[in-house]
């Protein structure tokens, strides 16, 4: 059952990853909550196991997207260049950031900014005006902090870096597309930090490499990392309001009872 849950997991969160740019984390992460506490794991160590487990299934989703935006001529690897390094920067102080907090208080956390997330989407509030003359350093700063936040919050990226780089002037393919790459960095940043401060934690389950639990993570990896290109296509053919709203609303369902537990 924890297996076909994987698999079913990894190919919904896959078509996510590259029909939205947004890694798929916000479906990954309520799901893990759920699974990983009915598999046992110490309430100490839950939610950075949530956490490591989400970015490290993002480093196979968010090349799988990629690869497939590029494709298509919608990557600026110009302005990747830019942001890759505070972005790695940034998420790694995030993992580290988080192994600073209680479980519980991170589960709060993460539990109000999937509400927000899910807020965003549902009313698709306008990024900033675009303003392609933005200097060099902006993309600097907010590289780091787009890094930070995902590793704090375990996620790609996108639900930041979308509006980012539509403000930095590139079309809104253009902008998923990017922030899909984003999410290379961040995400193997990311779960290295968290592998690194987990890994002489006495509650560790089982195959698992500090915080990261590697059955989870490789196969709903493998799935989304298929599934991606999926959703790469539907996002260059159809208006996706209707299905984004529909999203929304499950990601605060989940959100929500994740807040009451």
């Amino acid at each position: 059952m924890e297996i076909f849950l994987y698999f079913f997991l990894g190919t919904f969160s896959g078509v996510l990853a590259g029909l939205f740019g947004i890694g798929g984390g916000i479906i990954i992460i309520p799901t893990f909550f759920f699974v990983f506490s009915y598999l046992g794991f110490a309430d100490e160590i839950l939610s950075h196991m949530v956490l490591g487990s989400s970015l490290g299934v993002i480093v196979f989703s968010s090349i799988s997207s990629t690869f497939s935006h590029n494709i298509k001529d919608a990557v600026d690897w110009g302005l990747i260049r830019v942001v890759a390094p505070s972005i790695v920067i940034g998420s790694a102080l995030g993992g580290f950031t988080a192994g600073l907090l209680e479980s519980n208080t991170l589960q709060g956390l993460v539990s109000l900014f999937l509400v927000v997330a899910s807020i965003q989407l549902i009313f698709e509030f306008p990024p900033p005006p675009q303003n392609p003359q933005t200097n060099l350093f902006g993309p600097v700063i907010a590289g780091g902090g787009i890094g930070w936040l995902s590793g704090v919050f375990g996620i790609g990226g996108g639900i930041f870096s979308v509006p980012y780089f539509y403000h930095r002037g590139l079309k809104m393919m253009n902008a998923i597309g990017t922030s899909a790459a984003c999410g290379i960095p961040i995400a193997i940043s990311g779960s290295i930090s968290y592998m690194v401060i987990g890994l002489n934690d006495i509650n560790l389950p089982n195959y698992s490499v500090g915080y990261v639990y590697l059955p989870a993570t490789i196969v709903v990896g493998i799935m989304s990392s298929l599934t991606a290109k999926f959703g790469v296509n539907i996002a260059h053919r159809m208006k996706q309001k209707k299905l984004r709203i529909a999203f929304a609303f499950l990601v605060m369902i989940m959100a929500l009872n994740l807040l009451m537990r």
